[in-house]
């Protein structure tokens, strides 16, 4: 396990024996006599972290704090508790050093989550000076936690105060501290944080030693959540206020089936714009019932490899009503013959019914169920074709959840006649609004403008019935490539508009692709033009592509990483080779294919599918 203090702290003035290296470090760690120079602050403890869960993830953790482990990084994740629950920790450091944490965490209903930790860290007896007949020094620290965090819907709070109390040989001192914390979820799958730990006037020893004052800014990506698989991305920052210090701190953890987790993580520091230190960490976790282990490492330089282990346990029992409720998890919804099926999983804590929002995207009003008791929701007598989106709340007395992130769906249809075959006599298409061709770019899907569109998102439906957005903001154009095509032969591909004057998304109609043996060879075919793309200032890219042979020119197709769907940007004549494009300033990464015109002016030979970030400006 990290810990943010490392690396922050001087050692004492005095000479030291050398027993590796090792003393030298725990002395930098530690508190020292106040004859000797001072720490960079006081009470450098603190910025340990609590929990192996945290450490496996490169303490990349102010964002995605739901647990008690959040009395180390942010007290508003306190909020995200739902359930009675106890932590432990316990890390065995280089030379002898021992941290121990305990804390726990219990929801007051209406009133919030009230936090309680205790925190110390100690060593055995050692010899601090060069005289062997010297008697041995011992110190220890401990910190006494209360904090408080409530849930308002997409914005939580929280706050907490420490007692400190120091101990070096005979001299005691002790002191106060403060955090503050909020974390902001914009969406269901994204939250924002940010906290301020460890404000006081200091801890009073011979003098006042200042306390480890630090800043945390953090970012949490739920990147997939399904029954069997949960990946969360973060990334955080930490400014130390006492120092000129920076860390950045990046993690990952996966779970399959809520029961095993594995974890990494990467936190890099630098010093007066210099990186001075960095690691790797790693980490795994396993949940049975109410409890939950977890264990995490990281090597340190070449003084060996710092383990940490740490568990929770919830209470299975009774909760106390009124507080906030968590989401449903994992919403399905499943097209049955003439309605949609909407099921979803309980969340642990209150909660005692729930309720569907669904909003047809043809214009039609937003719909709310009853009160459910079960997780399920049938929605019948409905448009065939309509795409629907829906969202699920748990209902704990007047309160309710954040909402389930959106889960779309089409209304099952009685298809009406052909209106064209694909190679194999399948129908390609069913509405006039949308057609689909392959081509030497990709899959072209075009449809008729509509005139009061604000812009155009697409779908892509399986033949299973499940839905995706793909688009992760409007389209402006009627047309767009896909190029990722592989294996989606009886798939369907919706188009919605989004209407100016009804302020409303409407379903334009689907394409549904069976490729002829001809452009299944052209979806297959590999990319026989080089393109590089070079980041410049302003965002601008520069372009060079090889040549191909006859070409009557080039087209520049532009897209967005997230998405991986293309927009015709820009034409070039015969012999072009080159060239520097201005793209979207509002994408971080941009994607890029550039296609060879024939004679016939249809594209073919495309290119490789090339992609940049942009340059920072510079100020």
């Amino acid at each position: 396990m990290t810990d943010r203090s490392r690396g922050s702290s001087r050692g004492p003035s005095r000479s030291l024996p050398l027993r590796s290296g090792v003393l030298l470090l725990v002395l930098a760690l530690l508190p020292v006599p106040a004859a000797a120079v001072p720490l960079t602050t006081g009470a450098d403890f603190l910025l340990m972290t609590t929990g192996a869960r945290p450490d496996g993830m490169g303490q990349a953790f102010s964002a995605v704090a739901d647990d008690v482990n959040t009395l180390s990084f942010n007290p508003a994740g306190l909020g995200n508790i739902r359930l009675p629950e106890a932590g432990f920790g316990y890390e065995r450091f280089l030379a002898g050093i021992d941290y121990n944490f305990l804390g726990a965490a219990v929801p007051m209903g209406e009133a919030g989550v009230l936090g309680l930790g205790y925190i110390e860290m100690g060593t055995a007896p050692f010899n601090s000076t060069a005289d062997p007949l010297a008697m041995p020094g011992t110190a220890q620290d401990q910190a006494f936690i209360a904090g408080w965090g409530k849930s308002f819907y997409s914005l939580h709070l929280g706050a907490a105060v420490k007692y400190i109390q120091r101990r070096l040989d005979s001299q005691t001192g002790n002191g106060m501290a403060y955090d503050l914390g909020l974390r902001v979820k914009p969406s269901p799958n994204l939250t924002l944080a940010s906290s301020v730990m460890n404000l006081g006037p200091g801890i009073q020893l011979a003098s006042l030693e200042p306390l480890p004052t630090l800043v945390n800014l953090g970012l949490a990506w739920r990147a997939i959540e399904s029954p069997d698989h949960r990946l969360e991305l973060a990334l955080g920052g930490t400014a130390y206020l006492g120092s000129n210090t920076q860390s950045l701190q990046a993690g990952a953890e996966y779970w399959y089936r809520d029961s095993f987790a594995l974890r990494c993580g990467y936190q890099a520091r630098s010093r007066d714009t210099e990186l001075t230190t960095n690691g790797l960490s790693a980490g795994a976790g396993v949940k049975v019932d109410f409890i939950q282990l977890d264990y995490a490492f990281q090597p340190f330089n070449d003084l060996g490899v710092i383990h940490r282990v740490s568990g929770l346990l919830w209470w299975d029992g009774p909760w106390i009503g009124g507080g906030e409720p968590n989401p449903p998890k994992n919403v399905q919804v499943q097209p049955v013959k003439g309605a949609l099926e909407v099921r979803w999983e309980r969340p642990q804590g209150p909660g005692q019914a729930f309720q569907v929002t669904y909003q047809p995207l043809d214009g039609g009003p937003e719909g709310h169920s009853r009160p459910l008791f079960n997780p399920y929701f049938r929605l019948e007598h409905i448009p065939s074709g309509t795409i629907y989106r829906f969202s699920v709340r748990t209902l704990n007395g007047s309160v309710a959840s954040f909402p389930s992130p959106d889960t779309y769906a089409v209304a099952p249809e009685t298809l009406p006649e052909e209106e064209g075959v694909g190679g194999a006599g399948e129908r390609v298409s069913v509405s006039s609004w949308v057609k689909g061709e392959v081509d030497g770019v990709g899959l072209h899907l075009s449809w008729k403008p509509d005139p009061d569109s604000e812009g155009y998102h697409i779908y892509r439906m399986s033949p299973s019935g499940r839905m995706v957005r793909l688009t992760r903001y409007p389209r402006q154009g009627h047309q767009v490539w896909v190029t990722d095509i592989s294996g989606l032969q009886g798939w369907r591909w919706y188009v919605t508009t989004l209407s100016r004057s009804r302020k409303k998304e409407m379903t334009l109609g689907f394409f549904l692709w069976f490729p002829t043996p001809q452009e299944q060879d052209m979806a297959d075919e590999r990319p026989r033009l080089k393109l590089h793309v070079e980041p410049e200032p302003r965002h601008r890219m520069f372009l060079d592509w090889g040549d191909a042979a006859g070409a009557e020119g080039y087209t520049l197709f532009v897209g967005d990483e997230q998405d991986g769907i293309l927009e015709r940007w820009k034409d070039f004549p015969p012999g072009t080779k080159t060239d520097l494009v201005q793209v979207p300033s509002s994408r971080s990464k941009i994607l890029f294919v550039v296609a060879p015109k024939d004679a016939r002016g249809q594209w073919s030979q495309k290119s490789n599918l090339s992609g940049a970030e942009f340059l920072r400006d510079e100020p």
